[in-house]
């Protein structure tokens, strides 16, 4: 199904952006640019580790739905804030709309 695919492929783009709207409040909310620079490139770093470990389809280390669903919630939840904390209000909505929008046809599609 041409739909279930492109969802699919809408859910890898959320997951890089969410990573990357933590890379981006991690820099804006530095004190200073080597302290920007360091959480722009730790916290997506430290994200993608746990969320490679414990929630990908081939996690290490897979976990039940529910923790799961918990680990999504803040990783997506996190990168959500982490737009609207930085000044972007409106960004932060639409990716959390598109998220919850994702989510729900993955479970309706069973993906």
């Amino acid at each position: 199904m041409v739909l279930g695919l492109a969802n699919r492929g809408l859910r890898f783009l959320l997951e890089v952006a969410a990573l990357l709207a933590i890379a981006y409040w991690g820099f804006e909310t530095g004190d200073s640019l080597p302290v920007g620079i360091t959480l722009a490139l730790a916290a997506p770093t430290v994200v993608a580790i746990v969320w490679g470990v414990f929630g990908s389809p081939k996690a290490a280390l897979p976990v039940s739905d529910r923790w799961r669903l918990l680990l999504e919630g803040l990783v997506f939840g996190a990168a959500t804030a982490g737009v609207y904390a930085v000044g972007h209000p409106i960004v932060a909505g639409l990716f959390a709309g598109l998220v919850v929008g994702n989510h729900t046809l993955m479970q309706f599609w069973e993906q």
